[in-house]
């Protein structure tokens, strides 16, 4: 079987295996779901499930985008039915939040996984049967946030997957013999993907200067075009808060409540200046996205390569280093960077993911075999965090340290639930212990085993590769590559 063919049934295996719990976000979610198959937009039975609730004019909704909510409406109905409509419950949100979760997030996450491959291979064609591209898709998928925020019910991993789909198709489009089908569609995904996660109106702009990059002779027609694809989901927005508030302009972020969401309503939705302390929190110490994925280190060095690659620095390579700039700054701007204060990293730069870890596929063809062999022991490190965040819930109490190997980690992998003091929750379910009564610490072998043979078969692949002398890529037709956003 194909190296490609194994990854991919292991990514099926990953994302499919655990159902995470419900908590705070994903029930506020659930409600907005809920809300919505019931005709309406007020959670007002539902609103003492969760502290994640907006208040206006006298009725309880849920702060949550509407994107991921519509997407999760029919499968809801399905579950519902399949349970045959049982009342709204801890117990039962346990199981219908996860399976819902299956057929939206976790579908978008694994469509996007695909896309990081595809997009890889076209851009370093070649690298095409090296270890490089499965490396990179795997450091994305499996070994970044992106794993245990695509298994939940949060809409960073869709909304983030949906506007890199976007970006892919924007790249196709003047490669195609039809490119203005390519923007069209482009911009309906790019617009459903801003509804979905709001942030990533940030990514969408850096898009649109994209746009007016690859095609030269008729920018201003392509961005019109790729600006009406994105209408309908504007007016989708529009509608709900109409429909919701009886007001197209009021989102509902604007009308949270709870002293600790007091920050929302400062500055544009708890939005103000970057904060130095914000930016390290996200990045560094003591959960920011290089202590949970430390092989991320290496995309700094990609970067630095892709720029070198080329005489000039080509669109591509501009629109991924402005995304994770601007990124950064905008949720380092936000009064609550980490997104709250029990969970394993940064939440919020998930979106980013895609594009930041694009620059891996020119950081690891060098001739040192020693970089390589330190990337490979760092992304097996970073694999194995992901792989626990899942295992424990996404979810890790303030209080416990970084890395805390001896009194987390060790007692889940060898016992199946957080130790007693530090609270003694059991791991979530997953297909083996609710499908087949499987004891629960066994069962997260099923996943941690082949994982680990897949990692360490990269691993080897990696040290052991023969670098080829470095040859310029071939550009296709139409091909960007070499041309800034000056065009």
């Amino acid at each position: 079987m194909r190296p490609q063919w194994l990854f991919f049934a292991l990514l099926v295996l990953c994302y499919a295996f655990f159902l995470e719990p419900a908590g705070t976000n994903t029930i506020s979610r659930y409600d907005m779901v809920w809300a919505l198959a019931h005709g309406t937009a007020i959670i007002d039975p539902l609103h003492k499930n969760t502290i994640d609730v907006s208040y206006y004019h006298g009725h309880f909704y849920s702060p949550r985008s509407i994107g991921l909510s519509l997407l999760a409406l029919p499968v809801f109905e399905i579950v519902q039915a399949i349970m045959r409509n049982p009342p709204v419950s801890h117990p039962t949100m346990d199981v219908a939040v996860p399976l819902i979760n299956l057929f939206t997030v976790v579908l978008v996450a694994m469509i996007a996984t695909i896309v990081f491959y595809r997009f890889v291979l076209r851009l370093r064609p070649t690298l095409a049967n090296t270890p490089i591209p499965l490396v990179a898709t795997t450091a994305f998928a499996l070994g970044t946030l992106e794993y245990p925020f695509a298994v939940s019910f949060f809409s960073h991993a869709a909304g983030g997957g949906l506007i890199f789909c976007g970006f892919y198709l924007l790249y196709r489009a003047p490669r195609s013999p039809h490119p203005i089908r390519y923007v069209l569609t482009a911009g309906l995904v790019v617009g459903f993907a801003v509804i979905t996660e709001y942030p990533t109106a940030v990514i969408m702009l850096v898009l649109c200067a994209y746009v007016l990059a690859i095609f030269p002779g008729r920018r201003l027609q392509m961005l019109i075009l790729f600006g009406v694809a994105m209408a309908p989901s504007a007016l989708v927005l529009a509608w709900y808060d109409w429909f919701a508030f009886g007001n197209p302009f009021h989102i509902s972020y604007d009308s949270v409540v709870g002293q600790q969401f007091s920050g929302q309503h400062s500055g544009l939705f708890g939005i103000n200046l970057p904060q130095p302390a914000g930016l390290e929190q996200i990045l560094a110490w003591p959960r920011g996205l290089l202590v949970e994925s430390p092989f991320l280190i290496f995309v700094v060095f990609g970067f630095i390569r892709w720029w070198r690659s080329a005489a000039r620095p080509s669109a591509e390579l501009l629109v991924c280093l402005a995304i994770s700039i601007l990124y950064p700054l905008l949720i380092a701007s936000y009064y609550l960077p980490m997104g709250g204060e029990n969970l394993p990293g940064p939440r919020l730069l998930v979106p980013m993911l895609p594009f930041f870890c694009l620059a891996l596929a020119w950081a690891l063809d060098v001739k040192n075999i020693l970089v390589r062999g330190a990337f490979a022991v760092l992304l097996a490190l970073g694999i194995l965090l992901s792989f626990l965040y899942v295992v424990l819930g996404v979810y890790e109490y303030h209080t416990i340290l970084t890395y805390p190997i001896a009194n987390l980690f060790l007692p889940v992998l060898q016992n199946g639930s957080v130790p007693i003091k530090l609270g003694h929750i059991p791991t979530p379910y997953n297909l083996a212990t609710l499908y087949f009564h499987m004891a629960q610490a066994g069962s997260l072998y099923i996943v941690l085993v082949p994982l680990a043979a897949w990692t360490t078969y990269l691993a080897v692949s990696l040290v052991l590769w023969q670098v080829p002398p470095v040859a310029r890529e071939p550009s296709a037709p139409g091909d960007s590559t070499g041309k800034s956003f000056a065009g």
